[in-house]
């Protein structure tokens, strides 16, 4: 065994013997899953049970809408049945015993992080994709948009989609809210079949404004709940016990991963150093190179969330969490009655 192993072992040692020691005393750790509120239960019961069958007949609708919108506009369209590109489901990552790991849990911690810079698909593979004839899934519109110029394909996408901004910064795109009408064919055709749930309307004209607001602040107390505000203090106390001082929020410790994640791309552009006539596998070593630099803080990665979810576990933060939660929704819920049904009647009118 090499020194570093040695070291990483015994590193490994002490940081489950310390995390052993977090918490409340001796109270055994939580086995608390996420529960639905009163507000949760209603959307849930007013979207139903989900059709596959369905959402495929409503999303042809929209394709034929669309089409009839683009030859209003000048332009061929032929609707696209995207039921016939599903490439079925990703078997979920599992672990050493076969079992399903779900995503933010201490298992699947221990195993990928935070699945920033590990893959937690890699060894999962789609079903195969339905093939024509000739051997490939081919947009229908695929001939009609090869033979446009330059100038003809901008007048067709923006058509097809709307006007589309050109933002420099994250945080003007993060912001940007689209009305169903600014969003061309698409967003005429799909509010058609869905009505407004699907897409923002004009502050001005929002019914639904108050109701939202009061909600949304409803959601935010909740970080600043007493019951909130001592979990999360024990779990930082936890983390700093663990060797991960100076957290303040629950999210403090994946964030610190996220900073360090973007750094490198910041830092790094393997792709940058490629001409003009590189090829796929020159894209391909570029990648890798990429993949090479993130892995090198995998280890921390891992190490920091396995910390964060034994912690979190070990004060009970999902339990505390649901009780704070189905609290405030149901307070939120019983002074918001007739207005909450109205409000997710509407908005799920036409789902299928």
């Amino acid at each position: 065994m090499t020194a570093t192993r040695i070291v990483g072992a015994a590193a490994a040692a002490a940081l489950a013997l310390t995390l052993a020691a977090c918490g409340k005393g001796d109270s055994p750790s939580s086995s608390a899953t996420p529960e639905l509120g009163a507000i949760d239960k209603l959307w849930e019961a007013s979207y139903g049970d989900f059709d596959q069958d369905d959402a495929n007949r409503q999303q042809m609708e929209i394709e034929e809408l669309v089409a009839e919108c683009m030859a209003e506009e000048g332009f061929e369209y032929i609707p696209v049945d995207y039921s016939a590109i599903d490439g079925g489901e990703m078997i979920m990552p599992v672990d050493e015993d076969g079992e399903e790991l779900q995503w933010g849990t201490l298992e699947f911690a221990k195993k990928y992080g935070y699945g920033q810079t590990t893959n937690p698909w890699q060894d999962s593979q789609p079903e195969p994709l339905p093939v024509d004839p000739e051997g490939g899934w081919v947009d229908p519109n695929q001939e009609y948009l090869e033979s446009m110029s330059e100038t003809e394909m901008a007048a067709y996408q923006e058509a097809l989609w709307g006007v589309q901004p050109d933002f420099e910064n994250e945080e003007d795109w993060e912001n940007w809210n689209p009305t169903w009408e600014e969003q061309g064919c698409q967003g005429w055709a799909q509010h058609e079949v869905y009505g407004d749930q699907m897409w923002n309307s004009d502050p001005e004209d929002n019914k639904w404004a108050d109701l939202q607001k009061e909600m949304d602040d409803m959601y935010m107390s909740m970080e600043s709940d007493p019951r909130i505000t001592e979990a999360v203090a024990d779990w930082a106390s936890c983390m700093a016990d663990a060797g991960f001082p100076g957290l303040a929020t629950i999210y403090d410790a994946e964030q610190g991963i996220s900073e360090k994640v973007q750094a490198i791309y910041e830092e790094n552009d393997p792709w940058a150093e490629l001409g003009p006539d590189a090829t796929e596998e020159d894209y391909a070593e570029a990648q890798k190179k990429m993949d090479q630099m993130l892995a090198d803080i995998t280890p921390e990665e891992i190490e920091t969330a396995t910390a964060d979810f034994t912690c979190r576990e070990e004060v009970d933060y999902q339990g505390v969490y649901n009780e704070v939660n189905l609290d405030l929704q149901q307070q939120f819920y019983d002074s918001h009655k007739a207005e909450l049904e109205a409000y997710v009647e509407e908005m799920t009118a036409g789902q299928g």
